[in-house]
Parts: structure tokens; sequence; C-alpha cells
């Protein structure tokens, strides 16, 4: 039963990092996201927007027994010098996650990136392991629950569910990062890449309007 159970729950992972979104989906997924954290009790202050380098907003499902899998897309908005938001990045998350784990769930996480360095995990060319238990990530178990925002800001990373307060980063220990070349190009073109978009050669797209607004502080 057992062995039952947990192939059940490989092959409905496998199927959900197989079935990755397209960048509409992702736009559309990540405004309701940041939609819902900001209009819960508990929203992201706006100066961490702000002061920002990248704001990544994805899905991250998860399951298994004892060893599990967890994997999932998202978006990265990077923002420049002069304070503007370039056109969303897709990447996409896989990787094994060790725990007393039972089941399959799906979390949305919001993750500020207040250095080039944290950027750099979502913008890199290749897989790069995403370990957020490092020093410098902001969650519940590095005591900063009831840290001001200035505190917040010197951490690399502050990562949020849609949901509640700040959350642990261990969620993503040894998960691995991918920029979705694919994706990006299906939505903006077919020899678009992520320096383009880095670069600001491609023009922001009005879906993610909301998120912009947002991102800028405007209700």
């Amino acid at each position: 039963m057992k062995n039952l159970l947990s192939t059940s729950l490989a092959l409905l992972l496998a199927s959900t990092l197989l079935c990755q979104a397209s960048m509409s989906e992702r736009i559309h997924d990540a405004t309701e996201i940041l939609e819902k954290k900001q209009g819960s009790a508990h929203p992201i202050p706006t100066e961490l927007f702000t002061n920002a380098k990248g704001v990544a907003i994805c899905t991250i499902s998860k399951g298994g027994i004892g060893i599990g899998g967890q994997g999932g897309d998202g978006i990265i908005f990077v923002r420049h010098n002069d304070g503007t938001w370039r056109a969303p990045s897709a990447f996409n998350i896989s990787g094994a996650s060790l725990g007393a784990q039972l089941g399959f769930s799906t979390i949305r996480y919001i993750i500020i990136l207040n250095t080039e360095q944290a950027v750099g995990q979502f913008v890199g060319t290749g897989k790069m392991k995403w370990d957020a238990t490092a020093t410098g990530t902001a969650g519940d178990d590095t005591g900063v629950e009831g840290a001001s925002t200035r505190d917040l800001q010197k951490h690399s990373v502050i990562v949020y569910r849609d949901s509640g307060g700040i959350f642990g980063g261990a969620t993503f220990g040894g998960s691995s990062i991918e920029v979705s070349n694919e994706t990006n190009q299906d939505y903006y073109g077919e020899h678009v890449y992520i320096r383009d978009i880095l670069e600001g050669k491609i023009k922001p797209p009005t879906a993610a309007l909301r998120i912009y607004n947002i991102l800028q502080g405007k209700r």
C-alpha cells in the first residue's frame, strides 16, 4: 500500500512538472498571488518592493513519502537603477526535498531579492542550485517575524507565502532553478533571450500592468 501511494504521488508530481504553464498563465497566477497577499492582513511593505533588485513569484508543488520531490514554475521581475521594472522572465523549479513528507501540496510564494547575486539565481544561464537556508534569507527560522522593514532589507532574500507572514526559506533547500527560454520565446518571440529581457529590449506586457502597479505601490 505504501509503495502504491508513493508511486501515485510520484506520478502526480511528475505530471505537474511536465505541464509547465505558459507566460500568460504565469502572469495571471502571479497577479492573483500578489493581489491576495497585498489584500491580506499582512501585506508586503511597499518599501521592500521599492528597494528590491527583483521580485520572483512562483508556485511550488511537493509530494512524496519521507524523501520526496518538488517542482514548479514562476516569473521574475527585475528592477533597474532608474526604478523601472523589466518585462517578466519565466523560470522553472525542480529538485528533491527532505523531511517527513506524506501527501501532495502546492504553495505559492513571493520572493523579494535584495542583491544582484540573489537575482542571478533566477536569471543565470543553465541550472543553478537554490539553497534558501543560507545566511541572508529571512524566514520564520531566522527569528525575523517581527523585524522592521529596515531590518528586513538587510537580508539578501525575503520569502513570503501568499497567505500568512514571512515563511522560512528551508522549503527551497536543494532546488534547481532554470530560466525557461521556451516559455519566454513562445511569448516574446523566437529569438528573444534572457539578456534581451534584462537589458530592457522587451516591452513590459500590458497583461502584467496590475503587477507593475502593485510593485510601484499603487492600489
